[in-house]
């Protein structure tokens, strides 16, 4: 058989175009498959962001459900550059007047002055003990050890071993300008008179640098003390306290103080509403999050005739109803009586189901009934507050059968069969157009096999009318 180099150049047919309409044909379905695939996509990326504001509004649920949210408080100090204060989770409203008498301190020793960082001072052990009886030739509360090696027998090597070895002790080295300037600068790492140091050395040669005594005014070696160990000293309402540090934590229930400087300052500490309204707010916005997402989800425009994603979905609509039912059912109060979200400022919006807040009369329940609202929302009690049932319904629709689970695993299931019969009528097509290719290049080539064999046969005949016509 004579071979066709393109379609219908042999036939002089317009066998490709021909071709392209047949399979242009047959890939419809695979086009209604496509469109189909999209729609079911689209619900999946529906349901996925619906997911989202339902877990936002889940997290804004599970803040209301502890009940710490409405104990929470906030703490301030009068002379922020005496002291600086922060509360936690267990303080409890209450005032202090704070009188700073002394700051805590960390140890400082300072060394005899050498003349190079680099000279040759000797090896062996040095030896930290740390607070207990030491001021008094007793012993230290832990005993800390550094050993010098032949690569650290210098002043900077010296300096270099004992911060490598992190026993509680910072090393620095400091310049004074004379003649023999370098002195090593020996710092505990806390303040207060638990971490005041009394060192001491295996060797002579460390001896005569660094060995240091508190219970001697003058040392031998030329040490001395830079800074004293001291505690930080302080009274709160009265009464004494002793802090090893500047942060003093819990000397006032659930406070930290910071003390900066010596001086008298009045501590507030008070029940921090604007963070408890901040809290329902969230609980308010999430909500209309929701209800905004739905909305825009299952528009249908009438101009246009296009619908969204989820455009009479009954999923979501049953998910709206629930949330808005279980909002709509009086709370107990925690005095035997009930509450109601509008008792405290929030409504329903009669249009498009949002919620409103009456931000003063949300301000004035705060002020007037805090507890009522906090049994509202975190009640222990029977099925919780609304905070609890909010956040269980939402695990419930998220469950292996919640309705979203099933709404989502049923989409994925059909783009699933759809993807088969997509390859499946892809396969067929690919099948059918491979036999029309091969017929019509058997058909190209048979019309050019006759065109050549009239080409020949009319040269024939008109060769022989030429020779009877002589």
């Amino acid at each position: 058989m004579a071979s066709i180099s393109s379609l219908g150049v042999g036939s002089n047919l317009e066998l490709n175009t021909l071709l392209s309409n047949i399979e242009t044909a047959e890939k419809a379905p695979l086009n209604a498959i496509t469109k189909q695939a999209e729609s079911y996509q689209s619900k999946l990326s529906a349901f996925a962001s619906i997911k989202s504001v339902l877990a936002s509004y889940q997290t804004a649920a599970q803040k209301l459900a502890d009940a710490k949210t409405f104990a929470v408080v906030k703490a301030t100090s009068t002379k922020p550059e005496v002291l600086t204060v922060s509360s936690s989770s267990t303080s409890v409203p209450g005032s202090y007047k704070v009188n700073v008498t002394n700051l805590a301190a960390a140890h400082s020793i300072v060394t005899k002055p050498t003349a190079k960082v680099t000279d040759a001072i000797g090896t062996g052990t040095i030896t930290f003990d740390f607070g207990g009886d030491i001021a008094t030739g007793g012993a230290g509360k832990t005993t800390k050890t550094v050993t010098i090696g032949e690569d650290d027998k210098s002043l900077a090597g010296i300096r270099d071993a004992i911060n490598r070895a992190d026993v509680g002790v910072t090393a620095s080295i400091i310049n004074d300008g004379g003649d023999t300037p370098y002195r090593l600068v020996l710092t505990s790492n806390k303040s207060g008179t638990d971490s005041a140091m009394r060192i001491n050395a295996s060797s002579p040669e460390l001896k005569g640098l660094v060995a240091f005594d508190p219970k001697d005014a003058v040392q031998a070696n030329g040490s001395r003390e830079a800074v004293k160990a001291e505690n930080a000293t302080l009274t709160i309402n009265g009464i004494d306290v002793v802090s090893q540090s500047n942060l003093v934590v819990d000397a006032a229930q659930g406070i930290t103080m910071n003390l900066v400087a010596k001086g008298e300052s009045s501590v507030s500490v008070v029940r921090d509403t604007d963070a408890i309204k901040t809290a329902i707010n969230a609980f308010v916005t999430a909500y209309n999050n929701i209800q905004s997402s739905a909305k825009e989800l299952t528009a249908f425009d009438t101009t246009s005739g296009s619908k969204s994603a989820l455009n009479g979905d009954g999923t979501l609509r049953s998910i709206q109803t629930q949330l808005r039912s279980m909002l709509s059912v009086p709370q107990a109060n925690g005095k035997g009586g009930t509450i109601t979200l509008a008792d405290i400022g929030i409504t329903f919006d009669s249009k498009d189901g949002t919620m409103k807040v009456d931000a003063e009369k949300l301000d004035k329940s705060v002020s007037e009934n805090l507890a009522g609202i906090t049994a509202m929302f975190s009640s222990t009690a029977d099925k919780g507050g609304i905070g609890k049932q909010v956040n269980e319904a939402v695990k419930t629709f998220n469950s292996t059968n919640g309705m979203l689970t099933l709404a989502t695993d049923g989409i994925t299931r059909t783009l699933k069969d759809l993807e088969d019969r997509y390859d499946a009528v892809e396969a067929r097509v690919k099948s059918t157009m491979d036999r029309y290719r091969a017929q019509f290049t058997a058909l190209d080539v048979l019309v050019n096999q006759m065109n050549g064999t009239r080409t020949y046969l009319t040269q024939q005949f008109n060769a022989l009318n030429n020779s009877t016509g002589k």
